[in-house]
Protein backbone atom coordinates (compact mmCIF):
# COMPACT_ATOMS: atom_id res chain seq x y z
CA UNK A 1 0.00 0.00 0.00
CA UNK A 2 1.22 3.50 -0.89
CA UNK A 3 2.22 5.66 2.09
CA UNK A 4 0.21 8.87 2.50
CA UNK A 5 3.47 10.87 2.69
CA UNK A 6 3.82 10.55 -1.09
CA UNK A 7 1.38 13.47 -1.47
CA UNK A 8 4.23 15.73 -0.26
CA UNK A 9 5.98 15.11 -3.61
CA UNK A 10 2.97 16.06 -5.75
CA UNK A 11 3.96 19.77 -5.99
CA UNK A 12 7.17 18.72 -7.79
CA UNK A 13 5.33 17.00 -10.65
CA UNK A 14 5.89 18.73 -13.99
CA UNK A 15 8.58 20.51 -15.96
CA UNK A 16 10.56 23.38 -14.47
CA UNK A 17 12.84 26.07 -15.89
CA UNK A 18 15.99 26.05 -13.77
CA UNK A 19 18.08 29.19 -13.30
CA UNK A 20 20.80 30.12 -10.89
CA UNK A 21 24.28 31.30 -10.15
CA UNK A 22 27.16 29.49 -8.50
CA UNK A 23 29.16 31.36 -5.88
CA UNK A 24 32.10 31.28 -8.32
CA UNK A 25 29.99 33.25 -10.83
CA UNK A 26 28.93 30.52 -13.28
CA UNK A 27 25.41 30.81 -14.61
CA UNK A 28 23.06 27.84 -14.34
CA UNK A 29 20.31 27.29 -16.90
CA UNK A 30 18.25 24.30 -17.91
CA UNK A 31 15.26 22.17 -17.01
CA UNK A 32 14.18 19.78 -14.28
CA UNK A 33 11.35 17.32 -14.93
CA UNK A 34 9.55 15.33 -12.22
CA UNK A 35 7.08 12.53 -12.89
CA UNK A 36 5.66 9.51 -11.09
CA UNK A 37 6.72 6.09 -12.27
CA UNK A 38 3.60 3.99 -12.96
CA UNK A 39 2.11 2.87 -9.62
CA UNK A 40 3.15 6.04 -7.79
CA UNK A 41 5.78 4.48 -5.50
CA UNK A 42 8.81 6.14 -7.14
CA UNK A 43 9.40 9.68 -8.35
CA UNK A 44 11.62 10.10 -11.42
CA UNK A 45 13.57 13.37 -11.68
CA UNK A 46 15.52 14.23 -14.85
CA UNK A 47 17.83 17.23 -15.14
CA UNK A 48 19.29 18.85 -18.23
CA UNK A 49 21.36 21.78 -16.99
CA UNK A 50 24.35 23.83 -18.09
CA UNK A 51 26.77 25.14 -15.43
CA UNK A 52 28.74 27.82 -17.24
CA UNK A 53 29.85 25.79 -20.28
CA UNK A 54 29.51 22.34 -18.69
CA UNK A 55 26.46 20.21 -19.56
CA UNK A 56 25.03 18.09 -16.73
CA UNK A 57 22.25 15.56 -17.23
CA UNK A 58 21.02 13.26 -14.51
CA UNK A 59 18.36 10.76 -13.55
CA UNK A 60 17.22 10.58 -9.94
CA UNK A 61 14.80 8.09 -8.39
CA UNK A 62 13.12 8.97 -5.08
CA UNK A 63 11.25 6.60 -2.78
CA UNK A 64 9.79 6.76 0.71
CA UNK A 65 11.60 5.10 3.63
CA UNK A 66 8.83 3.99 6.01
CA UNK A 67 11.28 3.00 8.76
CA UNK A 68 12.91 6.44 8.96
CA UNK A 69 9.92 8.55 7.80
CA UNK A 70 12.00 10.31 5.10
CA UNK A 71 12.40 10.25 1.34
CA UNK A 72 15.56 8.70 -0.10
CA UNK A 73 16.94 9.30 -3.55
CA UNK A 74 19.70 8.04 -5.75
CA UNK A 75 20.95 10.12 -8.66
CA UNK A 76 23.12 9.17 -11.65
CA UNK A 77 24.68 11.75 -13.96
CA UNK A 78 26.38 11.90 -17.37
CA UNK A 79 29.80 12.21 -15.69
CA UNK A 80 29.43 8.83 -13.96
CA UNK A 81 28.70 10.38 -10.58
CA UNK A 82 26.27 8.67 -8.18
CA UNK A 83 24.71 10.63 -5.33
CA UNK A 84 22.57 9.34 -2.48
CA UNK A 85 20.36 11.84 -0.62
CA UNK A 86 17.74 12.14 2.08
CA UNK A 87 14.82 14.54 1.60
CA UNK A 88 12.49 16.05 4.17
CA UNK A 89 9.54 18.27 3.36
CA UNK A 90 7.82 20.43 5.99
CA UNK A 91 4.93 22.47 4.62
CA UNK A 92 6.72 24.69 2.03
CA UNK A 93 10.28 23.93 3.24
CA UNK A 94 12.46 21.46 1.32
CA UNK A 95 15.59 19.99 2.91
CA UNK A 96 18.00 17.69 1.05
CA UNK A 97 21.01 16.11 2.72
CA UNK A 98 23.89 14.17 1.14
CA UNK A 99 27.43 13.48 2.33
CA UNK A 100 29.00 16.57 0.77
CA UNK A 101 26.00 18.63 -0.40
CA UNK A 102 22.84 19.99 1.15
CA UNK A 103 19.92 22.15 0.05
CA UNK A 104 17.37 24.32 1.83
CA UNK A 105 14.58 25.81 -0.22
CA UNK A 106 10.96 26.86 -0.31
CA UNK A 107 7.93 26.36 -2.51
CA UNK A 108 6.46 29.75 -3.45
CA UNK A 109 3.45 29.56 -5.77
CA UNK A 110 4.90 27.95 -8.93
CA UNK A 111 8.55 28.36 -7.94
CA UNK A 112 11.13 26.57 -5.84
CA UNK A 113 13.95 28.76 -4.55
CA UNK A 114 16.90 27.82 -2.41
CA UNK A 115 20.57 27.52 -1.64
CA UNK A 116 22.85 24.53 -2.21
CA UNK A 117 25.88 24.22 0.05
CA UNK A 118 28.96 21.96 -0.18
CA UNK A 119 31.07 20.53 2.63
CA UNK A 120 34.71 21.54 2.23
CA UNK A 121 36.03 19.06 4.80
CA UNK A 122 35.52 21.42 7.74
CA UNK A 123 32.55 23.66 7.02
CA UNK A 124 29.43 23.96 4.92
CA UNK A 125 29.98 26.72 2.35
CA UNK A 126 27.48 28.31 -0.08
CA UNK A 127 27.69 26.69 -3.53
CA UNK A 128 24.81 27.94 -5.67
CA UNK A 129 21.48 29.76 -5.54
CA UNK A 130 18.73 28.15 -7.63
CA UNK A 131 15.26 29.06 -8.76
CA UNK A 132 12.95 26.63 -10.51
CA UNK A 133 9.84 28.02 -12.21
CA UNK A 134 7.06 25.74 -13.39
CA UNK A 135 6.75 25.77 -17.18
Amino acid sequence: MRNKSFYLLDPYIGKWKTEGLTKSGESIIGTDTYEWIEGGFFLMHKTDITFGKKKVQSLEITHYDDMEDVFRSQSFDNNGRISISTLKIYHDIILIFADTERFKGNFKDNTIEGLWEQFDGKNWVPWMDLKLTRI
